[in-house]
Formats: C-alpha cells, structure tokens, sequence
C-alpha cells in the first residue's frame, strides 16, 4: 500500500482505537479498519477464539462491530464489519443462532453518494452481501422453534428447504462488478460466498433426497405442489449456480477453481411429482362436485384438523422471511436436474 495510504488508515482509526474500552473493542476496530486493500485476519481470528471460548462475550461485540458499521461511509469497513459477522457462522458459533436480525441495515448502504461512480461496485457489492447475511441470520435464529429433523412433518421440512434455496439465490447476487473490484479483500468475500453455498447447497441436496420419498398420495396435493416447485427450482439453480463458479474461477477465487461435480433428480422422481398433483386436482374437483350436495358443517374430521394446525405452521415459517417475487414464480421444470454433490450442514 502507498504511504499515503496507510497514514489515511491511520488518521482515520486512530480515534476509534485509542477510545476503545478493551482489547476486543479494539480487535473490532482492527478487523474492520478503513484499509481497502486486505483484512487484519490475526484481530478476527483472536474475536472468534474469544467468543468460542466465552459465548456470552458475543453480544457485547456484535454491538461494537454494529456500532461501526452504522456510522461508516467507507466500503471497505462495512464490508469487514458483515465479513467478521459471517464468520460467527462460517465457524458454526452456536451463539450466533441468538443474533436473529442484523442489528444494523446496511440496504441502502451508498445510496445518495456522490462518488458513487467510483465506488458504485462496492457499495452495490456491500448491500447483496447484507441482503444474504440478514436473511440467513434470521432463518437461523434460535427462536425459531420449527427446526428441521426427523420429527417434523413432510410440508415443514418442504418449507424450510424452500427458505433455504432463497438463501442460495441471496448468495449468487453478490458479485463484483469492475476491474477495479478485483483486489484482495473482494476475493477474500467471496471465498466466504463459495464457502457458504457449498454447504448450504450441499444440505439442501442431502435434505431433497430424504424428502422426496415420503411425498405420496398420503401426504396431499400441497405437499406434492411444494416439492415440485422446490425441484423445479433446483434444476434453474444448478445451472446458475455452475455459471456463477465459473465467473468466481475466472475472478480467481481460490476455493472455486473446482467446479463440483453434479447427481440428477432422476426424470421419474419429477414426472411422478407432477403426476402426483394432477391426480389430487381431480380428486379435490371430484370431492367438491360430492360435497355440494351433503351437509358440509357436520363433516369434520381429524384430518381436517390436522391440516389446519400444519397451515399455521407454515405460514408462521413464512413470514420468518419474505419471499421475492421474482424468486416464487413457479415455471414447469425441464426433464432432469444438475445438483452438487451432498455436503452434510
């Protein structure tokens, strides 16, 4: 780094580090500093030991790492700040399922700056890296109680391995745009990014080859239409997904320079979906065209019940996070689907 440079860095966290209170404040600062080009790996890493080591230390310093990124103008910390929070995750820090919502918003991080044609690619780059972070903090929290395991129904496991592909799809839009994005610290970001969809992806591969089994004409029409569009949408995102490590290996992202190695969904498993539905369609008009002409107030059963518990249920895992538009549009899927081999999450 130029010397005019490195006195910039230090005229601008000088301050913040003489009137840090401790040395994990300071680390904070540290691990975040205005240098644009590389990251003080030795101050995180002491962060993460720390926190492993003593868990209730996490809220204190995901305070001081939201304290410095509310009131940045730079990229380069702000990035740092959402770098330093992933990595609570990346390393499977059990209390970090307690952060839930990013204490911070960094959605309109650089809207309205003036520099914004210079710096436009890292603050666009910022913001998809929030958008990503924030979704998967919540869909992680603790307090949401519908975890997936083997008890939990057919539809709840659907639904979470639905909400799981939204966090995929959160990933693949962050992305550097410009030559002069291709420095260090981008790269060290999206080593994060690759790290974090191979795993992700993995499960959610490992977790549609134990569902797709125990969705018959037992479970119902709902069940079946989830799996499908989960399937459907499996096959559009592979193929993203393969386009996006080939532009991450062309950037020269070190842990995407393998592309992985793909299974199929086999066409029979998709046709027998399809058919699936189709067949409880005409069941359901059948059961209408029947029911038009009994007393329908004094027919409740169990089931009838049961599928209005499961209904609650969803809905509340639905609004743990917002669907996109443009990511819930359900289009009819091709005969087979590219998937990355299964990585245990």
């Amino acid at each position: 780094m130029k010397l005019w440079k490195r006195a910039t860095v230090v005229i601008k966290d000088g301050p913040s580090l003489i009137a840090a209170d401790d040395i994990f404040t300071a680390a904070v600062v540290k691990a975040t500093s205005h240098d644009e080009f590389s990251i003080d790996k030795e101050s995180a890493l002491f962060i993460y030991r720390h926190v492993r080591r003593n868990p209730s230390s996490l809220k204190p310093l995901v305070s001081a790492i939201s304290s410095r990124v509310k009131r940045t103008r730079s990229w380069a910390v702000a990035l740092k700040g959402l770098m330093l929070m992933h990595g609570f995750f990346l390393r499977k820090t059990t209390a970090a399922e307690s952060i839930g919502r990013l204490p911070f918003d960094l959605s309109a991080f650089g809207e309205g700056n003036s520099r914004m044609s210079r710096s436009g690619g890292f603050q666009l780059f910022v913001r998809a890296y929030f958008a990503f972070l924030d979704r998967r903090s919540i869909l992680f929290h603790d307090g949401n109680r519908h975890r997936y395991d083997e008890e939990s129904s057919v539809m709840i496991r659907l639904v979470i391995i639905r909400k799981m592909q939204i966090i995929v799809d959160s990933l693949i839009r962050i992305k550097p745009i410009g030559e002069n994005m291709k420095i260090p610290l981008i790269n060290e970001a999206m080593e994060n990014v690759i790290n974090e969809i191979l795993e992700v992806y993995g499960w959610i591969c490992r977790r549609i080859a134990e569902v797709l089994p125990n969705v018959n004409s037992k479970t119902g029409k709902a069940q079946a239409d989830m799996a499908l569009k989960i399937v459907a949408k499996s096959m559009t995102q592979g193929e993203e997904l393969h386009k996006y490590f080939e532009f991450c290996r062309d950037l020269g992202v070190s842990n995407a320079q393998e592309i992985p190695k793909f299974v199929r969904i086999p066409e029979a498993d998709v046709l027998h979906l399809d058919e699936l539905v189709r067949t409880e369609e005409n069941d359901d008009q059948r059961e209408t065209e029947v029911d038009s002409c009994e007393d329908l107030p004094e027919r409740r059963d169990d089931a009838e019940e049961e599928e209005e518990i499961e209904t609650k249920l969803v809905h509340e895992i639905d609004d743990l996070i917002n669907l996109d538009h443009n990511d819930d549009h359900h289009t009819p899927p091709p005969t087979r689907v590219d998937i990355p081999d299964l990585i245990s999450l």
